[in-house]
């Protein structure tokens, strides 16, 4: 016992010190509830109670309320998408999410497609995701060399926040995460002030090799959902930032001889959503909250009209569903 006492000792206090260093990080790491990349309130909706996972951008996590679509389909969904998420990190975020949810649908709002390597939220992106190997396999693969010091070690990116420390912060990190009504939807109220006749178009303006880099990961996205017997819908979302038809009509080719089961160009689909886009846009690019609720209902009714059917669900989370359906209404 003399023997293994100063070892014994030695591994206490290393283990001590790895929770308090934990502890820490949880504190000072802020909150993430909506604008994407929300992980811990996704991992406490029950198992396998998802019908429809949308993945993607900020054009995502803007446009597609769950609570609403839900209110007019009996559909119930999650957005797992992430603010500038490249088609890289949007596989590890499938295959994550895919860890507690078998939905039945996979839609892919397919902007990404177009992103650079490295975008502006890597950090947010990969950050809040829960620790294990497909954080680990997604920081070494999808991160700037300058950063994966910091998605290692939290501490690294938030050790100053201290100074600006809550009692909401220690509540959080004390707290379990809990379900919540956003279902990763981020609701925005700001209405675009248009000043041009219709939507603008651009070109493709990142280069090929990234651009096919791009599709490589997205062949990744397919085949992961292929493995699991899901159906991939990949959509351009009602936008005025658009790309010219040229673009969209070469995206469409590349996804669908990729393995995807649709291709649905929504951009200039507003009378046909019940849009208006004087009235539900938040800017050039995204729908407000009001355009969001008009759109994830259409959503919803389209995926039934194409025979997708409402799972059964607990009676507890059929009720927590309709209070969120009647939260948004």
């Amino acid at each position: 016992m003399k023997k293994w006492k100063e070892p014994l000792w030695a591994l206490a206090f290393l283990l001590t010190a790895a929770l308090a260093l934990n502890f820490t990080a949880d504190v000072l790491r802020p909150a993430h509830t909506d604008y994407g990349s929300t992980w811990d309130a996704y991992l406490c909706e029950p198992e396998n109670s998802i019908d429809v996972l949308f993945l993607g951008s900020s054009y995502a996590y803007c446009d597609w309320n769950p609570g609403a679509m839900y209110a007019a389909s009996g559909l119930t969904g999650y957005v797992m998408g992430g603010s500038e998420q490249t088609p890289a990190i949007t596989y590890w975020y499938l295959k994550e999410a895919l860890k507690t949810q078998t939905p039945s649908l996979v839609v892919m709002e397919a902007t990404s497609l177009f992103f650079d390597r490295y975008q502006n939220y890597t950090q947010i992106n990969l950050g809040y995701m829960p620790w294990g190997l497909n954080r680990i396999q997604a920081t070494l693969e999808c991160a700037e060399p300058e950063k994966k010091l910091g998605l290692f070690w939290d501490l690294y990116f938030y050790h100053d926040r201290w100074k600006e420390l809550t009692a909401s912060d220690v509540k959080k990190a004390l707290i379990p995460a809990r379900a919540d009504r956003l279902k990763g939807h981020t609701a925005v109220d700001q209405i675009f002030e248009q000043t041009a006749d219709g939507p603008f178009l651009s070109d493709m303006r990142q280069t090929e090799e990234v651009y096919q880099q791009n599709l490589q990961d997205f062949a990744r996205i397919v085949q992961l959902c292929a493995d699991k017997g899901i159906d991939l819908v990949v959509t351009i979302n009602p936008t005025y930032s658009q790309y010219t038809p040229e673009v969209y009509s070469r995206l469409e080719k590349d996804v669908l001889s990729a393995g995807a089961a649709d291709f649905l160009n929504w951009s200039n689909s507003f009378a046909e959503a019940g849009l208006d886009p004087a009235v539900h846009l938040y800017d050039g690019g995204h729908l407000n909250q009001t355009g969001a609720k008009i759109f994830s209902a259409y959503t919803g009714q389209y995926f039934l009209s194409r025979g997708l059917t409402p799972r059964p669900q607990t009676e507890e989370n059929r009720a927590a569903w309709e209070a969120t359906a009647q939260y948004w209404q």
